[in-house]
């Protein structure tokens, strides 16, 4: 006769966690198989036949964390997999009933024609990047041959990249040299080819890396995963006895969670698509969580289910009930343990039939749940909840009873069988309150109460303690499960202990913890935990005060702390332009919401993007907030407004726990319970915590200028870059496609970075910008790749949306249209470029953009004091400009002019003396270089003659007074100068002393003429006659190749000569040519400059040697190009 529980009944063994991987010989063949599983076999076996195209498809399970998923996909495999003699046992004995009759034999038939070979890898496997998906499959593939002790001769990378260095000796040394991060690794090449021959992923990462580093390009044959996969599979058919792969992922949920799941899914996906075609016979064997793929949305979801056997491994209560009964082996009399239970079942017949309520057999579950004696039916039925609720990889309810010393020590006692004692909720809460002390968010509140009282507790006696237990139980079981039978109730906490010695102490152990403080009573009988022992109408009173002032919107929790805005930013970090973010809920009315998420957007800087995080706390929330949303972000306010609504609820639930924590630690403080009130606010902030999981595992909508989008919360920012950003700064740098996909965080960084500023500034080639604008300032070369010349002009086909061309035809247009005779900011003038749609900033792109854009003003603005900004001016301008952004501040040091006073009355001066508005083609004279290139283009030609044509008119026509003023009109015209103030002061003067007399002078167009002739009259060496006049002007116009209007004497004289040759032979001057006079031109003939003096020389001499950069030379060279002398066009020819 019995004497304790364990000569009747004993625990079947099971590791506490199934590895695939490493498990024991035999161990799978002690799973207990049930209904569920044996569809799931069914499927497979029609799968496996292959003749059937419908059904040929690759396998993914799914289920919670302890339903045996593992435990089923290793049987699966050993019946795939294993010598039909190693499995007929198992076959034979589990599934021996009639019923099974069909499934027996059609695994049979199969395993007449099919086997398969096993090949497990388990979560993320090493895989940190896309491209070790196919280096990782090769290792386990090659690893499981190897162990199975089959040679197939497929090469993979590893062999590849061995024979590589075994060919490459010397090539391989500079490789290892010139790339620490693989030297510091693998210092010898011996020991690369070490752990390359061991298909050590790890090492083949860094050589890529190293191989990409040294630009060293090796075509790997294996670069195609499938035809690999594929090479195996008909390799194992022709050499072997398998015919095809059986490759089983565990803890998939782990890949699929990872910043590059999705990616590394899309690739599994076409090799399991490929897997379907009829002549092949190879499969994926997916084990998931069901979480695994929430981050896709519910349409690729559900095409990516139907793209496998789809199969679900559930635990519900009723089956939990017979799995968990298998656990129990009989060993001693059945009639002798069905004795000794009678009397319990009998007192417990009323739960036996509330928990079974739902079996569509319920006799047989009622069966099922004797069958787990002496586990109470209590106990079993918050084991089933905790399994599929709660249940960790670490902690589930199979290991409760199989690998539970406590529940082994109950069995073995004597006096426990003598009493007929069971095991009561107390067990499992002993069990999983490590699980509970680890998720302080959800369960916080029952250990925090636990851990305060449990000595007291304890201390009154063991009943005492056992049924406390079993209500903090119920309670952690009721914040995650919605039924009936779990709810902290005064009846639910007596059917725990139903048929036990304690049965009838139940009442007064409820009534000493409600007198006590420390778990109260409250109507309905309930006993719900109060959060702490403070008062609980205080703290009801709290909860009511922080429901309407505080914590009235989901906002105002979630902004509760630092966690979510910290948690936010690290969720964002990888977001390339500066953004800022709120978070938003429904108020009062929608009204009150809009006007806050408009002053949010003018909080942040015009250059960020703006997020308006929607979080909801319920569906009708998250509905209200989709559809205003909707309806509003089309509005001109909202036009640079990102709206984000997060699918992922705080739920009514969790705002009531979040108040309850709120109320207990503010009615703490009151009290100056100073621990209590710091345990409570942590417990607030970590619900928050797992909120903000939950919503980065799910999916957000943004509402964009009236267009909707919905991706992966994991994506978020990805979805920022490629598709949000572009979209609000649409002339930004980001709205270029190469700066879109060849994404880097550091070419994004804010910085001031005046040495980029400086190169686009200062050279004059692309190639000459591009080479010092490498690294982290790569965005310059490619803003300019597709749309400049070498020269720096723009290509013909440019693209008008170019990001660059806008922006400078931005700044061109401000400069086109400014008041020229008023002074002018440059960050007042182009603060709009630092608003959409172009969003500069500090950093490489934002900077050179405007630098690039500034390149045409050099030494076309002035500071106050008429200088003019030059080349390494204008660098400091433009980081000032962004320096003063930056800080919302105007900044005196970027205040100019366009053109100084006497400029913008010169160009006046010129308008109407010369009558300059009446060119049709002209729309707007609005500076003096304007004016100057109407003069040179249109009023000159349109005479025929130079302007200085009518210094040679005869004396009655013009006195010197006029003659000097025509000179010096003409050398503000040529630009020789157009930066001398007091020439331009006197030019203003002349206009106004010899107003009358000149303009008699110009308006008879006789005059140019007779004064050009006179003018090449004077060069005495060619003695020009008045009949050849006109040919002599139709030669010098056709070998001039500038404009009528930018000539100079020298260069007339030059072509003069030049004509003369042509008709006969001169002898040659006995000195040059000199612009300015020379023995073979009469004093008549006056320099428009003027002699040169020592002191200029001087002067000149020093600034040249004081030149640093190379552009600002060549820009010197380019004026004096521009003046077309001919001696200082030789000595740059060297000629």
């Amino acid at each position: 006769m019995a004497t304790k529980y364990s000569d009747l009944i004993v625990l079947r063994g099971q590791k506490a966690a199934y590895n695939i991987q490493t498990e024991e010989d035999g161990a799978w063949k002690v799973f207990i198989a049930n209904e569920q599983f044996n569809d799931i076999l069914r499927r497979v076996i029609s799968s496996v036949f292959n003749n059937d195209t419908n059904v040929h498809k690759s396998f993914w399970i799914e289920g919670t964390y302890g339903t045996g998923k593992s435990h089923a996909a290793a049987v699966i495999e050993h019946l795939l997999c294993d010598d039909v003699s190693q499995i007929a046992d198992y076959v034979n004995e589990e599934y021996a009933a009639p019923k099974y009759d069909a499934l027996r034999q059609s695994l049979f038939d199969l395993r007449k024609h099919k086997r398969l070979f096993p090949v497990t890898l388990y979560g993320q496997e090493e895989i940190a990047a896309k491209d070790d998906l196919s280096a990782r499959m090769q290792s386990e593939i090659k690893k499981a041959l190897l162990k199975a002790g089959l040679d197939i001769d497929v090469k993979t990378d590893f062999d590849n990249i061995i024979s590589h260095i075994h060919d490459n000796r010397a090539l391989w040394d500079v490789v290892l040299q010139q790339n620490p991060k693989l030297s510091s690794f693998t210092p010898t090449i011996e020991k690369l080819i070490s752990n390359l021959a061991n298909q050590d992923t790890g090492t083949l990462g860094k050589v890529k890396d190293a191989l990409r580093n040294s630009r060293i390009d090796i075509r790997l044959e294996s670069a195609k995963l499938s035809s690999w996969f594929f090479e195996v599979e008909q390799k194992l058919a022709q050499n072997t006895d398998y015919d095809g792969l059986l490759v089983i992922w565990d803890e998939f949920t782990d890949v699929m969670k990872s910043d590059i799941g999705l990616s590394l899914l899309v690739d599994l996906q076409r090799l399991a698509d490929e897997t379907m075609n009829a002549e092949h016979n190879s499969y994926l064997f997916f084990i998931s969580h069901p979480s695994a793929l929430n981050s896709l949305k519910a349409e690729e979801r559900d095409k990516t289910k139907g793209r496998y056997l789809y199969m679900k491994y559930n635990m519900e209560p009723v089956s939990a009930f017979k799995i968990m009964s298998r656990k129990f082996r009989l060993v001693g009399s059945e009639d002798e343990l069905r004795m000794v239970s009678r009397s319990f079942f009998e007192k417990c017949a009323p739960i036996l039939y509330a928990y079974t309520a739902g079996s569509a057999n319920q006799p047989e579950t009622i069966a099922d749940i004797k069958n787990l004696f002496p586990l109470h039916p209590s106990t079993a039925n918050l084991a089933t909840y905790y399994a599929r609720e709660a249940g960790s990889s670490s902690r589930s309810v199979f290991q409760f009873l199989g690998e539970n010393d406590a529940v082994r020590a109950f069995l073995d006692n004597e006096d426990y069988f003598m009493n007929r004692e069971t095991i009561t909720a107390d067990y499992l809460w002993d069990y999983v309150v490590p699980e509970f002390n680890d998720n302080v968010a959800k369960f916080g509140a029952v250990t925090e109460r636990f851990n305060s009282y449990r000595l007291r507790v304890e201390h009154e006696s063991a009943a005492h303690f056992a049924v406390f237990k079993g209500i903090l139980l119920l309670n952690a079981l009721n914040n995650i499960a919605n039924n009936e039978s779990v709810t902290p109730s005064e009846d639910n906490t007596k059917s725990l202990f139903v048929g036990t010695s304690i049965e009838y102490q139940v009442d007064a152990i409820l009534t000493w913890l409600n007198d006590n403080s420390i778990i109260q009573r409250a109507p309905g009988g309930m006993y719900s935990i109060q959060f702490s022992a403070l008062p609980p109408k205080e703290i009801e009173e709290i909860k009511q005060q922080l429901m309407l002032t505080e914590f009235k919107t989901t906002a105002q929790v979630i902004n509760f702390g630092s966690a979510a805005r910290e948690d936010f930013d690290r969720y964002l970090a990888n977001v390339a332009r500066p953004y800022s973010f709120q978070f938003y809920s429904t108020e009062a009315n929608e009204y009150t919401l809009l006007n806050k998420v408009e002053n949010g957007r003018k909080q942040a800087k015009d250059y960020e993007l703006f997020f308006a995080m929607m979080v909801a706390r319920n569906a009708e929330e998250l509905n209200t907030l989709k559809d205003i949303c909707l309806r509003n972000c089309n509005e001109e306010r909202f036009q640079t407004t990102t709206f984000v609504v997060f699918d992922a609820t705080l739920t009514d639930l969790n705002y009531q726990r979040f108040i309850e924590y709120q109320a207990n630690a503010k009615c703490a403080q009151q009290h100056g319970f100073a621990d209590q009130q710091q345990s409570h606010t942590k417990c607030a902030s970590d619900m928050l915590k797992e909120w903000i999981k939950e919503i980065r595992r799910g999916v957000f909508e943004t509402y964009i200028k009236g267009q909707t989008m919905t991706a992966s919360a994991m994506k978020m920012p990805t979805v920022v870059n490629s598709e949000i950003a572009p979209a609000i700064f649409s002339a930004g740098p980001e709205s270029l496609d190469i700066i879109k996909i060849k994404f880097s965080k550091t070419y994004w960084k804010k910085a001031l970075v005046r040495d980029t500023v400086k190169s686009i500034i200062l050279f004059n080639t692309k190639t000459d910008i591009s080479d010092h604008c490498k690294g982290p300032a790569m965005h310059v070369p490619y803003l300019l790749q597709s749309s400049v010349n070498e020269d720096l002009t723009w290509k013909n086909d440019v693209d008008p949306e170019h990001p660059l061309y806008q922006v400078c035809k931005f700044v061109e247009n401000k400069i086109k249209h400014a008041d020229k005779s008023n002074t002018f900011n440059l960050a007042e003038k182009f603060i709009e470029l630092t608003r959409p749609p172009y969003g500069l900033f500090q950093s490489y792109a934002g900077m050179g953009m405007l630098a690039f854009a500034m390149r045409p003003y050099i030494g076309k603005i002035f500071d106050l004091n008429g200088r003019p900004r030059e080349a390494q001016h204008v660098v400091e301008d433009v980081v000032e400009v962004f320096r003063s952004w930056e800080d919302g501040r105007v900044s005196p040091k970027v205040t100019f002019r366009f053109e100084t006073p006497e400029e913008g009355k010169l160009c006046k001066a010129f308008i109407k003396t010369f009558n300059l508005t009446v060119y049709k083609d002209i729309s707007e004279i609005s500076s003096l270089k304007n004016a100057r290139w109407v003069m040179t283009h249109f009023y000159i030609p349109g005479k025929k003659y130079p302007l200085w044509s009518l210094k040679y008119v005869a004396e009655d026509k013009a006195k010197e007074e006029v003659r000097k003023l025509v000179d010096k009109i003409n050398a503000i015209c040529v630009e020789i100068g157009s930066s001398n103030p007091n020439l331009m002061s006197d030019t203003l003067d002349g206009l106004k002393m010899y107003e009358f007399e000149f303009k008699n002078l110009i308006g008879d167009d006789a005059n140019f003429r007779y004064g050009f002739l006179s003018f090449l009259q004077t060069v005495e060496a060619v003695g020009l006659k008045a009949d050849e006049f006109d040919t002599a002007v139709e030669y010098i116009s056709g070998h001039l190749q500038s404009e009528v209007g930018t000539w100079n004497e020298a260069e007339v004289v030059n072509a003069l000569m030049a004509w003369r040759l042509n008709t006969r032979p001169v002898p040659p001057p006995s000195n040059p040519v000199q612009p300015g006079g020379g023995n073979t031109i009469p004093s008549t003939y006056t320099p428009p400059t003027g002699g040169f003096s020592a002191e200029k020389k001087s002067k000149a001499r020093s600034k040249v040697d004081g030149i640093a950069e190379v552009g600002e030379a060549k820009a010197i060279l380019q004026k004096l190009i521009n003046l077309g002398y001919e001696q200082i066009l030789n000595t740059i020819l060297d000629e």
